[in-house]
């Protein structure tokens, strides 16, 4: 009966984690959210347009190259606490083909001294099937 039990409590702890929750970026307080007044239409002036195809090429590139909520090491450096975060790379992108694009993120933000630090990598997305065809480094 012991065995019965163990048995199951080691499935039903296993089987919580098919259960987790997908990711959902941080919200604003109700407050401040209702204080944000949007304008009407769009504002006038220069527009970044992307592509449907640019917009999720570069989100699996990032989700592979930086995955969300990755964290420096143990006593990190200025410079690893600035490559720990996604807001610190700026990201070429380009349509190579019709099926696929190559997304460079670079760590834009994380110049010190006038120095680039290059840690960046080369995407090559398939976007039929919505995978990394390879990445160069």
């Amino acid at each position: 009966m012991r065995r019965v039990v163990l048995l199951l409590s080691c499935l039903s702890l296993s089987a919580c984690s098919l259960f987790q929750r997908p990711f959902r970026p941080e919200r604003a307080p109700p407050e401040e959210s209702a204080r944000f007044v949007f304008p009407l239409g769009f504002p006038p002036g220069e527009h970044t347009f992307i592509p449907a195809t640019l917009s999720t090429a570069v989100g699996l590139a990032m989700d592979d190259f930086l995955p969300r909520g990755a964290k420096p090491p143990k006593d990190p450096t200025p410079d690893e606490v600035c490559l720990a975060q996604r807001s610190s790379y700026d990201v070429l992108a380009k349509a190579l083909s019709d099926s696929v694009v190559l997304v460079s993120p670079k760590a834009g933000a994380c110049v010190q001294e006038g120095l680039a630090l290059d840690v960046g990598a080369t995407y090559a997305v398939d976007v039929d099937g919505w995978r990394i065809l390879a990445v160069q480094r």
